[in-house]
């Protein structure tokens, strides 16, 4: 059988969208009919096309593109399915029938005719490597081997999970400083760029010397009146290039080692990459597979060039015979504790635990350092947002308290 995406008309005129399985085109066309739907466009759908179109912008696909709370919603239920003894193609249709987003609806039912056509369920996730990275198509290829895939699947859902949750966490730490951030700022910018000029023409008309704190207000609100346009073409240029010099090898390598020796922001950057390493070894080794390839797939979910660089030397020296905690150690990337806890679940055959531990241990680590971090964050950019609106009206001020005294 076959996947078919049809777009169709039923007897009021409404265009219907949707996705039907058949054994050909023909048999498709017949039982979109059978719906009381008239087919204009039939098309299979395969991993390779749905891939393909997935860089084709609009405002629907917008909408419904495929995001990580799908990926771990789908791994939640199809898990469950499974370990409740359901047979896997039927465990697809089960949440086929439940999913109601239509990519995620398409991309299942390709998934679950490879399946159909004897292809491992592992080489089925692989035909959508955006979505099913290697790290989720090796848990479920070891799952396959060792006749325990009920017990990756969970597994897999517990971790995909678990790093939705550290997402949000972060969001939901961050979200009101940079709210906050961004309309002092919006709100200054306003003030000295369009309702200062308006004043200044009252300053200008008093004949007279201005204190010291309105001449440099007056002369701020100049030059970004006069100039705005042109900081915001250099803004949106410099970003421009930035953005492009980010793409290439060396100006990424420039980023990444940018991120991990910004002050207190390095910090709190490395606790998430590191309880990212932590974790999903940890879930790589539990789950049987092998070490090498383990630092491998790690490697390429590690969103960093310099510390993706430090595991694949680390990969290498273990290849060679070495322990895991001396080479990282040697690196100064990781943390001591992190390093500690590897060589003691090496010495206690507990690595897998250890490594689940110390992720714990990060994650914690995190949110303790971010609510500290935002509760001194906050009163600080209070201070600072005060200081500059305090000295705008102090420099209004001034001057038309000058006026009052020369009246009396």
């Amino acid at each position: 059988m076959g996947v078919y995406e049809y777009k169709a008309f039923d007897k009021k005129g409404k265009e219907i969208n949707g996705i039907i399985e058949a054994e050909s085109r023909v048999a498709a066309a017949m039982a979109v009919k059978r719906l009381n739907l008239y087919p204009v466009t039939l098309q299979e759908t395969t991993g390779k096309s749905i891939e393909k179109r997935r860089g084709e912008y609009s405002l629907s696909s917008f909408f419904d593109r495929i995001h990580r709370t799908d990926i771990a919603m789908f791994t939640t239920q199809f898990a469950a399915l499974v370990e409740a003894g359901m047979p896997v193609v039927n465990s697809f249709d089960i949440v086929i029938q439940q999913t109601e987003k239509k990519s995620v609806k398409k991309m299942l039912s390709v998934i679950k005719e490879e399946v159909n056509k004897g292809v491992s369920l592992a080489d089925a996730f692989s035909l959508f490597p955006r979505h099913f990275p290697s790290l989720f198509v090796n848990m479920v290829r070891a799952g396959e081997e060792s006749g325990s895939l009920e017990i990756v699947l969970k597994r897999l859902a517990d971790y995909l999970q678990n790093q939705l949750e550290m997402r949000s966490k972060i969001a939901a730490t961050l979200a009101y400083p940079l709210l906050m951030l961004a309309v002092g700022t919006g709100v200054v910018f306003f003030l000295v760029t369009f309702v200062i000029p308006t004043v200044s023409g009252i300053f200008k008309e008093m004949d007279q010397a201005l204190p010291l704190p309105t001449m440099l207000l007056l002369a701020v609100s100049g030059f970004f009146k006069s100039s705005w346009p042109i900081l915001l073409i250099g803004v949106i240029t410099l970003l421009f290039f930035l953005s492009r010099y980010k793409k290439t090898t060396k100006g990424r390598h420039f980023f990444d080692r940018l991120k991990l020796r910004l002050p207190l922001i390095g910090t709190q950057y490395r606790k998430v990459v590191m309880a990212r390493f932590t974790r999903t070894l940890g879930t790589l080794l539990t789950n049987g597979v092998p070490i090498v390839t383990s630092f491998d797939i790690v490697k390429n979910i590690i969103d960093n060039t310099v510390i993706s660089a430090e595991i694949e030397r680390v990969r290498d020296e273990i290849h060679e015979g070495k322990e895991i905690a001396g080479p990282l150690g040697s690196s100064g990337i990781f943390p001591p504790v992190v390093v500690n806890m590897i060589a003691v679940g090496e010495k206690s055959g507990q690595l897998e635990e250890m490594l689940n531990r110390a992720s714990r241990i990060m994650e914690n680590e995190l949110e303790s350092s971010l609510k500290k971090l935002l509760s001194l964050l906050e009163p600080v950019m209070i201070l600072v947002m005060a200081f500059i609106v305090g000295f705008i009206v102090i420099s209004i001020l001034l001057p038309i308290f000058e006026i009052n005294q020369l009246i009396k």
